[in-house]
């Protein structure tokens, strides 16, 4: 089992993504999980603890049981199987969804599916790390594709960030793991009680969002960057409590001189932060170059 699969970007939809709103995700190379029997210095020491929450999870699942061989999985467990991965965890670059592809990749009966019905498979497999799962994440490490996904299709969605000119993507290290579901149960308790915020998520950020993706995949890149600094906006009125209260006067002064562009990364509240920016000097003047990664 040598078969890396990459982490993953949520370039935009998160948190909304589970009420409709559209995502664009993109595989990062710079990560990476692989199952593997060889122990060395990148072996999670919890491997079979989370293997076999995976394992349950399928075992338990009605839809997915007969889609896996099970006893080759279960059998590989008891052998010492290992999860070798380089993916930061709880940093929001999807290493779940990565170690799932593996999963899936290794144990699955008929991998001929269609990216919606992978999709579906996938996020019940990741149920079993956050409660509720899009699918997205999985998806992207297991095809290794950028996929696009609506209220109506799951499509894979090629593109280049390298051939982009017209602004940079980074990632802002925190140096502060989170855990995942906690924050998407945080986000939905507070959509359910406060009929404010959800009317800004559904009046505002979800359109908004899903004019970004379609302006960025027609190459509209202009409409693109001053369509984020109104989303990063947005984030920042909205979603203090997915920011970790150190970089709120960073993001404010960064929006406010338009030198870069933050928004939340994944869930949030720690991990990566993801920026945009036209010139990076503006970013290196406030970070350290050991906090920032760009893409």
């Amino acid at each position: 089992m040598i078969k890396k699969f990459p982490s993953k970007i949520l370039l935009f939809g998160e948190h909304i993504i589970n009420k409709g709103a559209n995502g664009l995700a993109m595989p990062f190379y710079a990560y990476f999980s692989r199952l593997s029997f060889e122990q060395n210095d990148l072996s999670i020491q919890e491997s079979k603890l989370v293997l076999q929450l995976i394992f349950s999870q399928i075992k338990n699942t009605s839809s997915l049981f007969p889609l896996f061989d099970l006893d080759t999985f279960q059998t590989d467990i008891e052998k010492g199987l290992l999860i070798n991965m380089n993916i930061p965890i709880g940093y929001g670059l999807g290493s779940s969804g990565a170690i799932c592809a593996g999963v899936y990749d290794a144990y699955a009966k008929d991998k001929n599916k269609t990216p919606q019905e992978l999709k579906t498979i996938l996020g019940g497999m990741e149920a079993a790390f956050h409660g509720k799962s899009s699918g997205l994440d999985p998806l992207v490490s297991y095809l290794e594709k950028s996929v696009l996904v609506t209220q109506n299709k799951t499509e894979i969605n090629d593109f280049d960030l390298k051939s982009i000119n017209e602004f940079h993507v980074f990632l802002i290290d925190t140096k502060q793991a989170r855990k995942t579901a906690p924050l998407v149960n945080l986000f939905l308790e507070t959509y359910t009680s406060n009929s404010v915020f959800s009317q800004k998520v559904d009046n505002k950020i979800i359109p908004l969002t899903n004019d970004i993706i379609k302006d960025f995949l027609d190459q509209n890149l202009e409409n693109t960057y001053t369509k984020i600094e109104q989303l990063s906006a947005l984030h920042l009125e909205n979603f203090k409590f997915l920011i970790l209260e150190k970089h709120l006067s960073i993001w404010e002064t960064a929006l406010k001189n338009k030198d870069f562009f933050l928004k939340i990364c994944g869930a949030g509240g720690g991990g990566f932060m993801l920026g945009f920016c036209k010139d990076k000097t503006k970013v290196l003047e406030v970070f350290d170059e050991s906090e920032v990664l760009f893409v």
